[in-house]
Order: C-alpha cells, then sequence, then structure tokens
C-alpha cells in the first residue's frame, strides 16, 4: 500500500496526464510519460507507452467514465512506479502540467483609409482594440 502524498501526487498527475492526452494527442504525450518513467525496467516502460495509447483509444469517444478509468489506470501506474523511484517525486510536475496548444490562430481584420499590398499599409490606419472608431482622416 502506497502513503497518501504519493497516492495524491500520482491521482493528481493522473487526472492531468489523461485531459492532456485528450487535448494534445498520444504522439506529444507519448514522450513525456517516456521522459517520465525513465528510471523504470524496459517492461515498465513499454507498459506506460502502451498505458498512452490505450488512453487515446478510450477517449476517441469521450465520457466522464473512459476518463474516470483511464485516470484510475494512471494513478496506479504512476504510484507504483514513485514507489519504487521516490526521487522521481520532484519530476512528476512535469508530467503533470499539461502542455500548452502547439499554436495560436490570429485574426487580423484590415481597414483604413489606404491600400493593403502585400501586407504593408500604404496610407492612413487607425488601430482600435476593443474601442469604437475615431473616424479621424
Amino acid at each position: 500500500m502506497y502513503d497518501a502524498e504519493l497516492m495524491a501526487v500520482a491521482t493528481g498527475a493522473a487526472g492531468t496526464l489523461v485531459a492532456a492526452i485528450a487535448t494534445s494527442g498520444a504522439e506529444k504525450m507519448r514522450l513525456k510519460v517516456a521522459h517520465f518513467f525513465r528510471r523504470a525496467t524496459p517492461d515498465q516502460q513499454r507498459a506506460a507507452a502502451q498505458a498512452v495509447d490505450d488512453t487515446a483509444a478510450q477517449l476517441t469517444s469521450p465520457s466522464s467514465e473512459a476518463q474516470a478509468l483511464a485516470a484510475t489506470a494512471w494513478a496506479q501506474l504512476i504510484a507504483q512506479y514513485l514507489g519504487e523511484h521516490r526521487e522521481a517525486m520532484s519530476e512528476v510536475d512535469e508530467l503533470a502540467v499539461p502542455t500548452p496548444s502547439a499554436s495560436k490562430v490570429w485574426n487580423q481584420h484590415n481597414t483604413g483609409t489606404g491600400t493593403f499590398i502585400g501586407g504593408d499599409v500604404h496610407g492612413g490606419l487607425t488601430f482600435n482594440y476593443g474601442g469604437a472608431s475615431d473616424d479621424r482622416r
């Protein structure tokens, strides 16, 4: 049986990891999981890699039940690993922090009195961030 602190850390990391797999995809999270489980035996490393794929497959039709089952499986896997490799406790945050989105989409709407050629503005342009136009010309 694992102590309460270890289980709390493992459970928190597992829930966040499942959410990250759902949003960021298995490929991206597989690298994080492999890095985290680097002290594990080859069998444990294979089990962790397979768990990423299994979790991604479970979450193809996401439901709260599927997420809960996946989080429980991950909590057990992480707790077992942390029980054997206490020094990895300080690294669990890397696993638990969700990966930010790969890109942001910015939309630009150009309005003004000039001509827009290849992204360059020729003429006048007024920027109003969230405000109304002041119609100065």
